[in-house]
């Protein structure tokens, strides 16, 4: 089965090259290259702001952390989110494979469920502030495009609201115990009929961290949604400066249509790699509805790649430093022993 999975991977990979290559072909590669030529240095604030997005979203994971006895650093906070973030783009399964090596990473400062349990807080937040970047970007979109078809006009905001509503009813039950219901549900609908008093612990403690977190920090919680919203206003930023980098006719109006559109496509398109080609035509799509030059689409993505390929050696640099330091520390243990 993970045999059949690898393979149908580098299937979808390879289709998401083609229609990449294709696009470049129909819009024109000396328009493309002409664009990202012209970033040159501006390169280095986009690299700015997407650190400071970064830099965001753990002082917003911060929040749930700092008030726990033993205590984390806002720059090894930072390291581990970056790391967290490389593990989430090199998968397909994104955050599921990227949240337990924040989990893991933590292990070194907080206990599993503590450190499990803020790891949950801080995806929902996230997720709460990409539906309403979504949101921002639907209401622009309604007014700017008025001949969108039915299926659009109607369907994308009935779908955004049944996700408020998911995210809604997750946030509901983790103030009561989200983790402890769906044990419930799952021994109700005889998915796992029986856990073991260690797993139905360990989850009944999960809980309370997390219920304790959002009885005790109010504000806490507030500031936590407010860093993850700016930190998603700062990626429409990012796609901006690269716009306007390459055309003057670039609007902010069409950044924030952009950076709503790429969460619905990745989710939509999870299964091709890193959305290879469908994310440069999606974008390249939005502007030429929007009357724009659809190679600054392309422009847009390709930066935003090796944006993220920067971030992703990053990442893995500081998972490498991290093996070697947990190295480091059980040689001296042994050592310690040793001696003793």
């Amino acid at each position: 089965m993970k045999k059949l999975a690898k393979q149908m991977r580098y299937v979808f990979l390879a289709v998401g090259a083609v229609l990449f290559i294709m696009l470049v072909r129909k819009i024109g590669i000396t328009a493309i290259v002409e664009n990202v030529r012209e970033l040159g240095w501006w390169f280095v604030p986009i690299l700015v702001i997407s650190g400071a997005g970064y830099a965001l979203y753990t002082a917003a994971w911060m929040q749930f952390l700092h008030r726990l006895s033993d205590g984390i650093g806002f720059f090894e906070l930072f390291r581990i989110k970056i790391a967290g973030e490389a593990v989430n783009t090199m998968t397909p399964a994104n955050f599921i494979g990227g949240d337990p090596m924040r989990i893991y990473l933590l292990k070194k400062n907080f206990p599993l469920s503590e450190g499990a349990a803020s790891v949950v807080v801080d995806r929902t937040l996230h997720s709460i502030a990409v539906l309403i970047t979504i949101l921002l970007g639907i209401i622009v979109a309604l007014f700017t495009f008025q001949d969108l078809s039915a299926n659009i006009k109607y369907g994308v905001p009935i779908v955004l609201a049944v996700s408020f509503l998911f995210m809604g009813f997750v946030l509901v039950h983790q103030r009561k115990g989200l983790f402890s219901l769906l044990i419930g549900i799952c021994q109700r609908f005889g998915i796992k009929r029986e856990f073991s008093d260690k797993t139905v612990h360990r989850f009944q403690e999960l809980d309370s961290h997390i219920v304790d977190f959002y009885e005790s920090n109010h504000r806490g919680f507030v500031l936590a949604l407010i860093y993850h919203v700016i930190g998603r206003m700062l990626g429409v930023v990012e796609i901006y400066a690269v716009g306007r980098v390459v055309s003057d006719d670039f609007t902010l109006f069409a950044a924030l249509m952009l950076a709503a559109l790429a969460p619905m496509v990745n989710a939509a398109f999870t299964f091709v790699p890193g959305a290879l080609g469908v994310m440069e035509g999606a974008y390249s799509g939005v502007l030429y509805l929007m009357h724009l030059n659809p190679a600054i689409g392309i422009t847009i993505q390709i930066a935003k790649r090796i944006r993220a390929g920067f971030w992703i050696v990053l990442g893995l640099l500081f998972l490498s430093a991290a093996d070697r330091r947990k190295a480091w520390e059980e040689d001296e243990k042994v050592i310690e022993e040793a001696i003793s």
